[in-house]
């Protein structure tokens, strides 16, 4: 048997079916006792058809799926019914038997079963086994004619319940199937629309994406261009006070920028390629703690002694992607000396358990505590002298959750901020 068989023999309308026979057999039981002297003629042949009738109506009440199983098990319980009812009613009166309306119930079960010819079938053959019943059988107890007029009447009656029957079931089914098709057209058209709606998403979040990298690109590129302009301002002006030692500094410092705009350059295929500003882990290389900080630094316009530095170790070299911590560096960076008014900008930092912890303090303004969870959301500003869209501090979060790391800020005791952030070394 298959699932879908089972769940079939489950239905209410095998259930009714079972019930309406156990009925049938009661309601004989009922009859026998009852009834006159002529439904009870032929006592020991009808209660042993009575028995059997029990024994089967039981069986099937324990396993209903048989009413509806399959079509060979629908013919097995149709005949059963059939040659059962034909012998109660041949038992227990003939032409004269009430118990005759259990054919009609035979013929209506028949026509949930079966298809509409075989039920039609079914009920002429019921039909015509009665006519012969109340011809042949006990034909004295009832006049000729009578027999002859109960036989044709109820022939020709259970014929038209066939008919009806399996008419009215085949109009059942078929309304059941419009139903089924028309939910299944429904979910697929609710499929449909939600594909749709995903891929729109979609291309809203690509456009988006978009957006962002453009926006992070303008935000990333601005501040080293702004260092290149400043140095090449320095070193075209022949007038400039610059001695040839700084001379040759801001030459070096010139090339380092290039570098790093060269850097970020190659980052752009990352950045057209994901939905998303990609933040990747790039070149891994082991670099000198101390110069990636004072470069970083540089890059942001901090220089000593506002800008003042402690590390755990002044010779520290560390093995990591130094392009992206460079930029998380000098964003944090350029914030701290953008809202510290002039005051002092320290960074400390040191490795622990493979991890580099660097803070930075600043002494500007601070931020309302409630605000401090919102620094890194994007298009949000820092103070009110942000000068940019309000992408730098989500950049840096981004970039470090790339590498591995975590950040975050808290307010610093006298005023001021400290950003706070940890990244795995090699």
């Amino acid at each position: 048997m298959t699932a879908t068989e089972a769940d079939l023999g489950a239905t209410p309308v095998a259930r009714v079916m079972v019930g309406v026979r156990v009925v049938v057999v009661l309601s004989i039981a009922v009859l026998l006792i009852g009834g006159d002297a002529a439904i009870r003629r032929h006592l020991v042949p009808v209660a042993v058809v009575l028995v059997l009738a029990c024994g089967y109506a039981f069986a099937v009440a324990a396993h209903p799926r048989w009413e509806l199983r399959g079509r060979r098990t629908a013919w097995l319980v149709t005949a059963a019914d059939a040659t059962l009812a034909l012998l109660a009613v041949a038992l227990s009166g003939a032409a004269a038997s009430p118990a005759v309306a259990i054919l009609l119930l035979v013929v209506t079960a028949a026509a949930i079963r079966l298809p509409l010819r075989p039920t039609v079938l079914l009920a002429v053959t019921l039909g015509v086994a009665y006519l012969a019943i109340a011809l042949l059988v006990d034909p004295g107890s009832v006049p000729l004619g009578e027999r002859v007029r109960q036989g044709t009447w109820w022939a020709g009656y259970l014929v038209l319940t066939g008919v009806l029957g399996a008419s009215l079931s085949r109009l059942v089914e078929r309304e059941r199937e419009a139903g089924i098709a028309a939910r299944v057209e429904a979910m697929a058209e609710h499929a449909a629309a939600e594909e749709e709606r995903d891929l729109r998403q979609r291309l809203l979040e690509s456009y988006q994406s978009q957006q962002d990298g453009l926006a992070v690109l303008l935000h990333e590129f601005r501040t080293p261009v702004a260092s290149l302009r400043a140095l090449a301002r320095g070193l075209a002006n022949p007038q400039s006070p610059i001695r040839f030692a700084d001379r040759a500094a801001s030459t070096r410092l010139v090339a380092e920028h290039a570098n790093h705009l060269s850097d970020m350059l190659d980052a752009l295929a990352d950045v057209a390629a994901s939905r998303r500003p990609s933040f990747s882990t790039g070149r891994v290389r082991a670099v000198e703690l101390r110069a990636l900080l004072l470069a970083s630094a540089d890059a942001a316009g901090l220089r000593p002694p506002r800008l003042r530095l402690r590390l755990d170790d002044e010779e520290q070299t560390v093995t990591l992607d130094s392009q992206r911590l460079r930029r998380v560096l000098t964003n944090l960076l350029e914030n701290a000396a953008r809202h510290g008014e002039g005051h002092p900008v320290d960074i400390e930092a040191g490795v622990h358990d493979n991890r580099l912890h660097v803070r930075i303090l600043d002494r500007g303004p601070g931020i309302d505590p409630a605000d401090l969870d919102r620094l890194t959301g994007k298009y949000t500003g820092t103070g009110p002298n942000r000068g940019t869209a309000g992408l730098g501090l989500w950049i840096v979060e981004q970039i470090v959750q790339a590498l591995g790391g975590r950040l975050d800020f808290s307010q610093r005791a006298g005023g001021g901020l400290i950003a706070r952030f940890d990244v795995p070394v090699g």
